[in-house]
């Protein structure tokens, strides 16, 4: 077993992600990730498996490896150094966001700290709370100086991106009115 492990870190990078060093399988996933983005350097990274987000330990996001991989264990808060909400104070899928990720994210509009999640499709929203605006086409509606609205499939429902501003209208329960709420975002 150690001959087996000495010979596979010899023909491999020691390639470490949330802290673990990568099993067979994660290689493997890795080796299909460089087939596209070229070869990953030996050295430990972060991953956000719900958006697909990965960084250098330490430091800001650097890539976007596409969600759902096994790669090594959960990330940690600390992941972008910080972790404890001096650092930023913006948290998002649990890692506290390195200030370079901040100011890329305020040429979109204003970021507030807080905890959010952010999902497969660029969805983002208070931890534990309905999505308030979709990451995707707020870039959209910024590099084409247009806006996007967006209907949705029950009455009171809507999403307005445009001019540095989202809006988000719906309810948390469709059978109760009392359950509304509007969110707005640079408005």
């Amino acid at each position: 077993m150690q001959q087996a492990r000495s010979v596979a870190q010899s023909v491999a990078p020691e390639i470490e992600f949330n802290g673990r060093a990568l099993d067979a399988a994660g290689l493997a996933q890795v080796r299909r990730v460089e087939a596209v983005l070229g070869p990953v350097p030996a050295g430990r990274y972060w991953y956000d498996p719900m958006s697909g987000a990965a960084g250098v330990i330490g430091g800001p996001a650097a890539a976007h490896l596409g969600p759902g991989l096994a790669l090594g264990g959960a990330m940690p808060a600390n992941a972008s150094g910080g972790g404890d909400g001096r650092l930023s104070g913006v948290f998002v899928n649990g890692r506290e966001l390195h200030t370079l990720d901040v100011a890329g994210l305020r040429r979109l509009g204003p970021v507030y700290p807080g905890r959010y999640w952010w999902d497969r499709f660029g969805n983002i929203g208070l931890e534990a709370g309905p999505m308030l605006f979709n990451f995707y086409a707020i870039m959209q509606a910024s590099s084409t100086g247009g806006s996007t609205y967006r209907r949705g499939s029950r009455p009171g429902e809507s999403t307005y991106i445009g001019k540095g501003c989202a809006a988000v209208h719906g309810r948390l329960r469709s059978s109760d009115e009392a359950s509304s709420y509007s969110y707005y975002v640079g408005c």
